[in-house]
């Protein structure tokens, strides 16, 4: 949800938006966002 929401919608939301959503802080809203582009970069090279 979050990649999808930072970078494959019309609307780009912030971390701040994803933070609040899910209770978790922006740091770790980042951190996921990170991991996740790391696997899709990952699984297109594949």
């Amino acid at each position: 949800q979050i990649v999808q929401g930072r970078w494959l919608s019309d609307e780009k939301l912030g971390l701040k938006v994803f933070a609040e959503r899910f209770g978790i802080s922006i740091e770790r809203v980042r951190q996921l966002e990170s991991q996740a582009l790391k696997k899709l970069k990952y699984n297109m090279a594949v």
